[in-house]
Order: C-alpha cells, then structure tokens, then sequence
C-alpha cells in the first residue's frame, strides 16, 4: 500500500514563490472552452483515459489539472455545467491536503538529504503510479486520476514507462499530463492523448484580476501583465516576487550605459540563491523579453517592453545579437548545470559592455 503524500510535509517543486498551489486556487481565469470539452466528455459516457494540457507556464494548466480531477472524483459543483467546486467541499478539501486515496499527483520528489529538489521525475516513481492503479480503489467512487506535472519532467525511461501505462490504461482511471513543451514528449505519447491547448488570456482580464488581488501599484501590475505573455499565473507569481524579479530588471536597464559591474554582481548573486529557484526562471524570461523589446525598439521606434527603455544608444542588430546571447547561454546553463552566478554575472557584463 502506498503512503499518501503530505502536501505540508516537503518543499513542492510546482509551486511559484509566494503564490499558492494550483490545487489551492478555486477559481481559472479564462479557458472556458478547454473546461467545456472536458465537461462534454464526462456527460458523454466515453472519457478519454488520458488528457495533455499544454500552454506556457503560468497560464492555468495545473489549476485545470486540479479542477478536473475533484469534478472526476465526485465534488458537487455550483452548477452541473461547471468545474466550479467550492472550497468547502469534503472531496475539494482532501484533494487540497493530498489526502485523496484516488489522487496520484507524480512530480519531481525532493531529496531531504541535499535539500533540492531532483532535476527529473525518476522512473521509480513511475513505479509507484503503476502500483497505485493495481491496488483496489481506496475510496468510494469509480475514478481514479493521476495528475503528472510536469511531463516536461520526465526522463526518457520515465516517459517510456508512462507510455506503457497509457498504452495499457486500466478501467476508470484517468491520466492528466501537464505539459509546456509538448513537441518535446515522445510522439507515442502524444498520440495517446486527448489534446487540450490553453490559450493566452487577455492583458485587460488578467490586469483586472491581479487588480481584484489588491497588491502593487498600477505601474507594477502593468509590469507584470506585459512580462507575463498571457500567463495569469506568471503575472502573479512576478508581482509577488516583484522585489527580486522586477526590481533587478528595472536596475539593471537603469545602470545600462555605464561601468556597473557592482550591479550585476548584485543581481547574479541574488538570483543565484537556492529560495530565489522560481524567481531565477522568471529573471530569465523577463530578461528574455525585455532585450527583445529592446531590438524592436531600435529597429522600429516603438517600444512595447515593462520599463521605460534603456538610455543607450545601440543598434538593432546589437540588440539581436545580445538577445540570440542570452538564450545561448540559458540553454548552457540548463544543459550542464554550470556555476549560477558566475553564469549570470557574465552574461548580464557582457550585455552592458557590447
């Protein structure tokens, strides 16, 4: 028999600084049409045994993830045709806790003797997905789900063992893929798949959300919202981190044009930290657009970037060149774990000094 995870007992790998957990989040902001054929399916009688939900991280693809699963698993919802499961319901409330015993929920585990997390989901935890299905059902009820966040995650013996569970699905059970770069899953496993895309939600509906949450000025949300390329999740997970994230990028633009070493060794010092994880991968991609912004302005004349832009004066083929730069050595650093801040502090010199 398996032990049931303690959503309170380790650090979780799917959780963005200072924001909650997808499975704590009662509400999704756009994706009506995703949840409606989800729901179709289910009232149809011929649901399909495995789902990918794919989109840009931040857009709401574990938050649907989590709805589905408490609808499968037999929370009432408001309305019958709705995934709309109140906080208080019994099924919603043991599924938050992870204490559903028809609930596999199959991620990157978290190593209490280095105190980091695994780089990928192992197959040996694979394993125990295959296991939990062969068990009888530990709950009333006729479903059981597996949500595996994030399939990105997984290593190639892993994918293939999950593979052989889809091939071979057992009754009842459903599959829940979370996915930001699909193309990168073995096409076996794509193929397996009922395919759900989330689509970008609107800058004026997420703005009016975060505004809803009542945190940061006007300027910072509007920050946030350009940077968060339709991502409610992203937007948010930037505002709470805004301090480390928005700060260092608006610093950094602010000290372009000058011999500041003294600020980028800041920000890659910072941004190395082991509590800053998230926020580094948000540094990246706020960066990211930020330079390319940048390259658009000084081609065009028109600046769409977060901050006023950078008071120098460089070409747009400067700009492209620091932006193919920056992506170059994300992928180094990703491919073979190079040292984070001497990594950043090189690459954030050598834009400045281009």
């Amino acid at each position: 028999m398996r032990t049931i995870e303690n959503a309170e007992a380790l650090p979780e790998a799917d959780r963005a600084d200072g924001c909650p957990h997808p499975r704590e989040v009662y509400s999704l902001l756009g994706h009506q049409t995703a949840e409606s054929r989800f729901l179709k399916a289910m009232r149809s009688g011929r649901m399909h045994h495995a789902w990918l939900l794919s989109g840009p991280k931040g857009i709401g693809k574990a938050t649907l993830a989590y709805r589905m699963a408490r609808k499968l698993l037999g929370g009432e919802s408001l309305l019958s045709s709705s995934l709309d499961i109140p906080e208080s319901d019994a099924i919603a409330q043991r599924v938050e806790a992870l204490t559903h015993g028809n609930l596999f929920v199959l991620r990157r585990p978290y190593d209490t003797k280095l105190k980091r997390f695994r780089q990928d989901i192992p197959v040996d935890r694979v394993r125990e997905v295959s296991g939990f299905f062969q068990e009888t059902a530990a709950e009333t009820g006729t479903w059981r789900v597996c949500i595996i966040d994030s399939a990105d995650e997984l290593n190639r013996n892993s994918e293939n063992a999950i593979l052989k569970l889809l091939e071979e699905p057992p009754s009842n059970t459903l599959f829940i893929l979370i996915s930001s770069a699909p193309g990168r899953l073995l096409p076996t496993i794509r193929s397996r798949c009922m395919a759900l895309e989330l689509r970008a939600v609107p800058d004026n509906q997420i703005l009016s959300w975060l505004s809803d949450q009542g945190s940061g000025s006007s300027d910072l949300l509007k920050a946030a919202v350009k940077l968060s390329r339709g991502a409610p999740g992203k937007a948010l997970a930037l505002v709470q981190n805004a301090d480390v994230v928005l700060r260092s990028i608006s610093d950094y633009l602010n000290s372009l044009g000058a011999p500041a070493l003294g600020v980028d060794m800041t920000i890659a010092k910072r941004m190395a930290e082991k509590r800053h994880q998230i926020s580094r991968g948000l540094f990246w991609d706020s960066l990211d657009d930020t330079i390319h912004a940048h390259a658009l302005f000084a081609a065009t004349g028109q600046y769409e970037g977060p901050f006023a832009p950078a008071k120098v004066n460089r070409s747009a083929k400067a700009w492209q060149e620091n932006h193919a730069r920056l992506r170059d050595v994300r992928r180094a650093e990703e491919a073979i774990n190079l040292d984070k801040t001497a990594t950043m502090f090189e690459l954030l010199s050598s834009i400045r000094a281009a």
